[in-house]
């Protein structure tokens, strides 16, 4: 009987189990790598089409979060630190609320500064927020960079948010500032006949919309430093020192607000206190006083004492302003030879700004867009002007326009709409294939201290429905359109009529002794009032008055009266601290109002001084003049509605209450 066989006693089969062990032991060991592989592959895929905008146009919760570590995984990019300011968004340069976009087709543009001496080793733009398009419609989003066409993608329908990073290549970064244009345009389908094409697609760019610099140090010339200063500002100004530095900070304050900053003021030495450091803010004070708040002057300032300096303090380089008497300084950087600042100080040793005293102010010198424009049905310009930015503070009496139209299908009706502050003042029709030129009258009644003027071009065709293709056409408004002025125009009456009696000379008397936010709240009045009422040529004469002076207070030429009363003006509104008395006004006889706070007063006024003359004992004068207090800290005057009125009261921000 044979002896059973024991497999383990078997080499044969030790050897051929041995085999299929091992066998299986290999597969085994190789399965999990190559189910690996394919995992890498798939996520790698995915991310890729996440990152493209392929796969759900990288727009939902998910697919943002896809695309933000694909960015930091594969690029490595971090947040780059404060003393490079990486980035500039939209709200950085007033557009706080975001763009929106609707309707086919249409566009928006925007204006955002670069650096130019500091090297960059890569720009992008991000644009993100929301979209709503159809179901049904077709939309593609076009994104332009200085004329160079930068991204085109189709949107997918339905209501998304969207992220998108665009390396912009270096055939855009040219000049100081990158002109962003976005383009919305598509269709809708045949099936749905509708005249409103908007609604087919709705874009939202949010506030932080914008672009991100990759620095590769800190920015060192002027000319970045003041090109990356946000719309809204603070300037700091020492309380206490040897030298003044008030004429200074009204100067710099007005001029900034005449270019459209918000600017705020603030004590130097509070900013230890309120931990104040950000891109927006610019010092004023002695080389010493910067020092010793905790600034350090550029490395690129050593050995240079100019008037206009850099100053570092931890991550953040600030434009210092260390001499109290330069007032060209002030104008200086805030001109349009500023591009010439490339250096980290700057000192002429003399500004003075030419100014047109012409009978014509063309829209291409005023910063109008007076290039081609592509429309379909219609296209606005709006030009939004103040009195005092005009030559002399004259008010316009006319309104040339030129505007080129195409040649097109002869069924098109070609109007051009003039509104000016809401008020249709012109319409009427022009000629397809020519250059339309015109002029029209600006009634004085309607215009005020600051204006708003809508031209308006529609082309209307007779052929419609769904079954014509709307097509754009280039349409032009030329740069020498602009205002007309007559010679010997009267100014305008009340408020509105100030720049224009302003134009050559004006005193500007600040009440001395003020401290704390009494200080700093009578700096952004006169500021903003300054921005306001004072034509640049007017030669401003800067002086403290003591208004308990009674008559060593009176007023002798043109001015501008600071929370205070020159002792020669009867005033309708009387203020004594929180307390208001009113006179002989439209609304109200006479009222006595205690605790009124957080609200600005302008009174226009004329001081009256004794002149006798041969045969006239009794001749007097009158000098006009404006009076302006703030009680608490009122709300700014640059977005109210002043008009011609005598006194108007600004209670909320664009809220104006008029008494006479």
């Amino acid at each position: 009987m044979r002896d059973a066989i024991n497999p383990a006693n078997d080499p044969g089969q030790d050897r051929s189990m041995g085999d299929v062990m091992r066998s299986n032991t290999d597969r085994n060991k190789r399965k999990p790598w190559f189910s690996y592989i394919l995992i890498i592959i798939a996520l790698a895929s995915v991310i890729t089409l996440f990152n493209s905008g392929a796969l759900n146009a990288g727009r939902g919760s998910f697919g943002l979060f896809v695309t933000d570590v694909f960015g930091t995984v594969i690029t490595g990019r971090a947040d780059a630190g404060p003393e490079q300011p990486s980035s500039v968004t939209l709200a950085d340069i007033g557009e706080s609320d975001g763009l929106f976009i609707a309707g086919y087709p249409s566009y928006a543009t925007f204006e955002l500064p670069v650096v130019r001496d500091t090297p960059v080793d890569q720009v992008r733009l991000v644009l993100q927020g929301t979209q709503d398009l159809s179901e049904t419609a077709i939309a593609a989003m076009r994104v332009v960079v200085n004329g160079e066409r930068v991204l085109e993608r189709v949107l997918v329908p339905g209501s998304r948010e969207f992220r998108w990073v665009i390396a912009l290549p270096e055939s855009v970064l040219h000049g100081q500032e990158l002109n962003v244009g976005i383009q919305l345009h598509g269709d809708l389908p045949d099936a749905l006949c509708h005249n409103d094409r908007s609604i087919g697609a709705v874009v939202t760019l949010g506030s932080r919309s914008g672009i991100e610099m990759d620095l590769r140090s800190a920015v060192s010339s002027l000319r970045d430093v003041v090109n990356l200063l946000p719309a809204e500002v603070t300037i700091a100004v020492p309380a206490t020192g040897d030298a003044d530095f008030i004429p200074l900070a009204l100067r710099l304050g007005a001029r900034m607000t005449q270019r459209g900053y918000v600017v705020k003021f603030m004590d130097l030495e509070a900013l230890e206190r309120y931990r104040l450091s950000s891109r927006g803010l610019i010092l004023l004070g002695s080389a010493d006083q910067l020092a010793a708040s905790g600034f350090d002057r550029l490395s690129g300032n050593a050995g240079h004492d100019g008037a206009a300096t850099l100053w570092r303090q931890g991550d953040f380089v600030h434009l210092g302003l260390t001499e109290a008497g330069r007032m060209d300084v002030a104008d200086f950087i805030t001109s349009d030879m500023l591009p010439l600042a490339r250096t980290a100080f700057v000192s002429p040793t003399e500004f003075v700004e030419s100014h047109d005293d012409t009978l014509m102010t063309r829209f291409g010198d005023i910063g109008v867009d007076t290039s081609i424009q592509r429309i379909a049905e219609s296209r606005s310009w709006d030009v939004g002007y103040g009195l005092a930015s005009l030559p002399d503070g004259r008010v316009p009496d006319r309104l040339r326009l030129s505007v080129r139209l195409p040649e097109g299908p002869g069924d098109f009706t070609n109007l051009i709409h003039t509104e000016l502050n809401g008020v249709l003042i012109d319409s009427r029709h022009m000629e397809t294939g020519r250059l339309n030129t015109f002029t029209l009258a600006l009634p004085h009644e309607v215009q005020n201290l600051r204006n708003d003027l809508r031209v308006s071009v529609q082309r209307h065709r007779e052929a419609g429905g769904c079954t014509i293709t709307a097509r754009r056409y280039p349409v032009q408004l030329l740069p020498e359109s602009g205002f007309l002025y007559d010679e010997g125009t009267a100014p305008l009456a009340g408020l509105a009529g100030l720049p224009h009696l302003f134009r050559d000379r004006v005193a500007l008397r600040f009440p001395a002794g003020l401290g704390g936010a009494d200080r700093l709240a009578a700096l952004e009045l006169g500021s903003e009032v300054v921005a306001s009422f004072v034509p640049l040529s007017a030669q401003i004469d800067f002086d403290y008055v003591d208004p308990s002076a009674g008559p060593a207070s009176e007023a002798v030429e043109p001015f501008i009266a600071i929370n205070h009363a020159p002792s020669n003006v009867d005033l309708p509104i009387v203020i004594e601290g929180d307390r208001i008395e009113m006179n002989r006004t439209s609304r109200v006889d006479t009222a006595d109002i205690r605790s009124v706070a957080n609200v600005a007063i302008l009174q226009a006024v004329a001081a009256i001084l004794p002149r006798p003359g041969p045969g006239q004992p009794d001749r007097i004068v009158a000098v006009p003049g404006l009076v302006a207090h703030a009680l608490g800290t009122p709300p700014t005057l640059m977005r109210s509605q002043i008009g011609q009125e005598h006194v108007a009261v600004v209670h909320d921000e664009g809220a104006v209450l008029t008494l006479d």
